[in-house]
């Protein structure tokens, strides 16, 4: 994407933005996006009979008389194709608003004199870098007065209009629209870096520019880049406001954590789990333990076992407090903790309705949710977040805003547990020719589908979709490959391996970057 100013000429939504249209009043406004060509100041009728398309007409002296003349100006102006039409204050009549809206015109109306406004806006629309320049002032300004990651975002995406913006961290939308990531075939993105400490990538600005507009792609890179210390300076004041809290309901928990696991043999004094020694600190964080627990836990669907980033913990954080607010959520290990508490064991309906909630959210951040069963007090609540943990790491193969029920994995959840990546690397050495075809992935499917269905090539064809002959020549090339499983004391081995290479698989890009 090219970073030179645009040349291109302005539209009607980015003369909106400076003065002197940024003080008229919008009284219908059709197409913002329509480009603008030229100015003409009409002054009579004749006048109005010379306009060419894509214009901005400003009414003056006899044509903008008002009642029956500012009528057929708007029709004149309809005719002949002009951007907008722009009139004093005087000439304005609420049955020329519904003419506006009728013709489908832009129309404006302004308190400034109408030629100093019409000289103005031919100098800008001649110019067009010099009006983008006090644009991007104005813009400059306006940013630096955010102190939110949202409202520096929101700044962004008021100032583009239809060009989205979003902040992505990890790949996930944490601020702006979404519609910036999304691939069109009819838009291009243009990306800025945005460094952290060390000059180490933190996040990176999207924004989805229409390809017929693509030349603005300087100008819209010019406004990301604006947008680079103000973020980093919300970033780091929010950092500081939650760091203490984050830190507080860590410690909590592992609190929690502790008395629910130590045995009270091992204590010198026993902790009566649903009395006041343990909500005497957890309810100061506003958390019932005490009755009956049902735990979530959220992941990444990507990088199992990492951390996720803290401005993503924030962003979580922020969504489920103002969704279910009643319901704690805690950073953990590789993803974070909720629950839901109640006086005693229910179907889930509640459970099920907070989770409906959240979902749109997970799916647009990628994340996946796992749901832990209702157990009594503090040892109950630890127990379903281990349940509601396993869930989810099953609920992984679902893709993104998947949700899965403990009571529903079984002993699948065994299979979540496992170091997929790790045992795909031994596939390197013990199968190198597998590995190295080109149709490998369809060949761990294939045999992977068979083992599942305890041999039988009839039910995998079923499953796969694929004729019974092209299984089992699949199978013959699988095991001339190495990939053999006929031999009893080698079956079990080869087929977590062909389970652990699939599940990895099927992240996209993984297989490629094997």
């Amino acid at each position: 994407m090219r970073n030179r100013p645009s040349t291109a000429s302005l539209d009607l939504a980015e003369l909106l933005r400076v003065e002197p249209l940024a003080r008229a009043e919008a009284v219908h406004l059709a197409d913002p996006s329509r480009r603008v060509h030229q100015v003409v100041l009409a002054e009579t009728f004749e006048r109005l009979g010379h306009i060419v398309p894509h214009s901005v007409v400003v009414l003056h002296a006899e044509a903008a008389a008002g009642g029956w003349s500012l009528a057929a100006a708007l029709h004149a102006a309809w005719e002949r194709n002009a951007s907008v039409v722009v009139v004093p204050r005087a000439a304005m009549s609420s049955s020329s608003a519904v003419l506006a809206e009728r013709l489908g015109i832009a129309l404006l109306v302004i308190d400034d004199d109408p030629v100093d406004v019409a000289l103005t806006l031919a100098g800008q629309i001649s110019a067009p870098q010099c009006a983008r320049a006090v644009r991007v002032a104005l813009c400059a300004e306006r940013l630096a007065e955010q102190s939110s990651i949202r409202g520096v975002l929101g700044v962004l995406n008021t100032e583009l209009g239809h060009v989205p913006v979003a902040l992505t961290i990890g790949g996930s939308v944490v601020a702006g629209r979404a519609a910036a990531v999304r691939e069109r075939a009819d838009h291009e993105q243009v990306r800025v870096q945005v460094h952290g400490a060390g000059e180490r990538p933190w996040a990176e600005l999207v924004a989805s520019v229409p390809t017929p507009a693509a030349d603005l792609g300087g100008h819209v890179g010019t406004l990301l880049r604006l947008a680079r210390l103000p973020l980093l300076a919300a970033w780091a004041q929010a950092r500081m406001d939650t760091s203490t809290q984050v830190a507080q309901e860590r410690a909590a928990f592992e609190m929690l954590r502790r008395l629910g696991s130590e045995p009270a043999t091992d204590r010198a004094v026993p902790v009566q789990y649903d009395g006041a020694e343990s909500t005497s600190w957890s309810s100061e964080l506003g958390w019932r333990v005490e009755g009956v627990n049902r735990a979530v836990w959220i992941a990444p669907i990507q990088d199992p076992g990492s951390e996720p980033p803290p401005e993503l913990t924030q962003l979580l954080r922020a969504t489920w407090q103002r969704h279910l607010p009643d319901w704690p959520i805690v950073a953990d290990d590789d993803g974070w903790i909720s629950w839901q508490n109640s006086a005693d064991a229910d179907s889930g309906t509640a459970m099920r309705r907070g989770i409906t909630t959240m979902t749109p959210t997970a799916r647009t951040h990628a994340l996946v949710l796992g749901v832990g069963g209702a157990h009594a007090g503090i040892p109950g609540l630890m127990r379903s977040v281990v349940e509601a943990r396993l869930a989810a790491y099953v609920a992984r193969e679902g893709g993104a805003g998947s949700v899965t029920w403990f009571d529903q994995v079984g002993a699948q959840a065994a299979l979540a547990w496992l170091p997929v990546g790790k045992i795909a690397q031994v596939a390197d050495f013990c199968l190198a020719d597998l590995m190295a075809a080109r149709d490998r992935s369809s060949l761990v499917e294939t045999v992977l589908t068979v083992l599942d269905c305890g041999g039988s090539l009839s039910q995998a064809s079923a499953r796969l979709g694929v004729h019974r002959n092209t299984v089992l020549s699949r199978v013959a090339r699988a095991k001339e490959l190495g990939l053999v499983f006929d031999d009893p004391s080698r079956r079990l081995a080869l087929h977590v391996v062909c389970y652990a290479l699939g599940a990895l698989w099927r992240t996209p890009g993984a297989e490629r970057s094997q």
